[in-house]
């Protein structure tokens, strides 16, 4: 077999006499690797087999912990302790860091170590050759903005098919669907949502359907809808759905995204498809289990073993925020491709968790006795449902915050408009503040609670927030009760207000009368420099609004108006636009100038 990684199928015949060169020894090396790194690849497969947790420090600092993985070549590759490092001191960092999105990624490395003398080997200038007398096996990190082909890291293309609906302007929508399904069974679909670099609040909607599959609910077509509530310049969404296949025998049939039916909104601006999408599937009466190991053993091994170009395991998903003179990670995703590697003794007890769990015993519902009369229950109307929001502001606490100082967030409009709003306050608890795992929300003082009982990370603080009925608006406050290393602390937010009172004060709204106002309406600051803009829009319940520049590359402002400068020089226009009246809009001017 002629490859590069696996060709050694020849090994050392050891006999009384025989001269041993360095040839000889390297071949030894070699057939010995080769064959462990086969069986690794082949048996065992690739991914992280334990450990290498990655931990933010702070938000320029992370740690990869101890552990191990297996590579695309079946090599080993250990980290031996925690490895603490500053993301921009990795390789690839400057390269990449304006790109937003950054991949942690793990590589096999060798390095040549141990200078040791050579006596058999031509002398250098002194006389005196040196050579290297060990090979040390280890690691190194790397970082790259290309996004990784999930479907071909794993053996999922196997089973499922990926399906890109919508791909452009940093909105991205793909559909995992599988590949095979047994008539009178489901087939499942996820829908992938991602966005990048976008401000605006995302809404779609679709419908799927096809020969052969309707809904759950005997629909003839399945509609998804997607609308976002929390509002980010970075997210990613994966939702699952079901098709029932109604086919009696094999067949080949298409499911179809209807392009008539597919609508996407960013902000104001409205997205269509030119084209149906076709996903095939293959519905099959046989098992699915066996044409999947099918698949799997009519693959050329030349093919598999040689494939890993470009293939690497992915530690960590990172978002940067960077300019001229800084970075910082605003969030990030650990083992974002999900490439992890069960041992033979995890699967053992994954299998017996399962077999456990279908064994239990399931209670019948106790059924009512038919000829009891049930007493007759007025039906009261179903209740309206309260306008509720909800949020996360972080506020800053400095790189030394103080015991017993209080730190304030910026005023924020709550979308509920004027009026009486209750507002309920947490801690939202995370591993670290800067992760966007689910974490605890912290209501009240912490210290209620014992470590042995449950894992707060955030500092204990008292919170407070003032409302401001007549603009709509929230204020947050902290006071820090404890010694922390945390640079800030992320408050969730609930903002509720009874719909019966938002209906009728929504109905004394004349459009003719709404006017949003941005205050300040001229400022000057400096390149990089932050200011905050606040919108209030005249004669309206409602003081939702959507901020945004006139023009490209003229700064950023955020969904709370922070405005950031760009480093050019020039005056810019920030736009603020009402989200229940469209046509209602205010605009202010920033002057970027480096001299006073």
């Amino acid at each position: 077999m002629n490859n590069k990684q696996y060709y050694s199928c020849e090994r050392n015949n050891y006999f009384f006499g025989k001269l041993m060169t360095v040839r000889d020894f390297e071949s030894e090396q070699t057939y010995m690797n080769s064959k462990r790194r086969l069986g690794n690849r082949m048996m065992g497969g690739v991914g992280i087999v334990s450990g290498l947790d990655v931990v933010l420090v702070d938000n320029k600092t992370f740690s990869l912990e101890p552990g191990m993985a297996l590579d695309y070549m079946g090599r080993e590759i250990v980290v031996p302790e925690p490895y603490v490092r500053r993301l921009n001191v990795i390789k690839g960092f400057e390269e990449n860091k304006d790109k937003g999105i950054v991949y942690l990624c793990l590589a096999y490395k060798e390095d040549l170590k141990e200078t040791t003398f050579s006596v058999a080997s031509s002398g250098k200038s002194s006389g005196v050759s040196e050579e290297y007398n060990r090979v040390s096996e280890g690691y190194e990190l790397f970082l790259t903005a290309e996004k990784p082909k999930e479907e071909k890291l794993k053996l999922d293309y196997l089973v499922n098919q990926r399906i890109t609906v919508y791909n452009k302007d940093g909105i991205k929508i793909v559909l995992d669907v599988n590949k095979y399904v047994n008539p009178n069974k489901c087939v499942k679909i996820s829908v992938i949502f991602e966005k990048e670099n976008i401000e605006a609040p995302v809404n779609y909607s679709f419908k799927l359907g096809g020969e052969f599959f309707k809904s759950t609910e005997g629909e003839k077509e399945l509609e998804i809808r997607y609308n976002e509530t929390e509002i980010s310049t970075f997210k990613s969404v994966t939702d699952d759905y079901y098709l029932y296949c109604d086919a009696a025998s094999d067949a080949l049939s298409d499911i179809v995204v209807d392009k008539d039916s597919f609508k996407l909104t960013v902000g104001k601006d409205e997205k269509k498809l030119e084209e149906d999408v076709k996903i095939p599937i293959s519905i099959k009466t046989s098992s699915i289990k066996d044409i999947i190991v099918n698949d799997y053993y009519s693959k050329n091994f030349t093919e598999i073993i040689e494939d890993v170009e470009n293939k690497y395991i992915y530690l960590a998903k990172f978002h940067i925020v960077t300019n001229q003179l800084t970075y910082f990670i605003e969030s990030f995703e650990k083992n974002p491709c999900k490439q992890y590697l069960y041992s033979n003794e995890l699967i053992n007890l994954l299998q017996d968790v399962e077999g456990a769990e279908a064994k239990a015993p399931s209670i019948e519902p106790i059924k009512p006795d038919e000829e009891e009369v049930k007493p007759e229950v007025e039906e009261l109307p179903e209740p309206k449902i309260d306008n509720i929001v909800t949020g996360v502001e972080r506020i800053n606490l400095g790189f030394n915050p103080k015991v017993g100082k209080s730190y304030y967030s910026y005023e924020f409009v709550h979308g509920l408009g004027e009026g009486n709003v209750a507002v309920v306050t947490a801690i939202d608890n995370k591993a670290n503040y800067m992760t966007d795992d689910k974490g605890l929300l912290v209501f009240g003082d912490k210290g209620i609670f014992t470590k042995e009982e449950i894992s707060i990370s955030a500092p204990s603080v008292q919170i407070g927030a003032v409302v401001n009925s007549v603009k709509g608006t929230v204020r947050l406050g902290v006071r820090l009760l404890e010694r922390t290393t945390a640079q800030a602390v992320d408050v969730r937010w609930w903002a509720f207000k009874p719909v019966e009172i938002q209906e009728q004060q929504e109905d004394l709204v004349i459009d003719e009368n709404v006017r949003v106002v941005i205050t300040p309406n001229t400022i000057r600051v400096k390149p990089l420099e932050q200011v905050r803009f606040e919108a209030h829009i005249e004669g309206a319940i409602s003081q939702e609004v959507r901020w945004g520049m006139a023009e490209e590359n003229t700064g950023t402002i955020d969904n709370n108006g922070l405005y950031t400068a760009p480093s050019k020089e020039g005056v810019y226009e920030v736009k603020a636009y009402s989200v229940k009246f469209e046509n209602k809009s205010d605009s202010a001017y920033v002057v970027v100038s480096s001299v006073e």
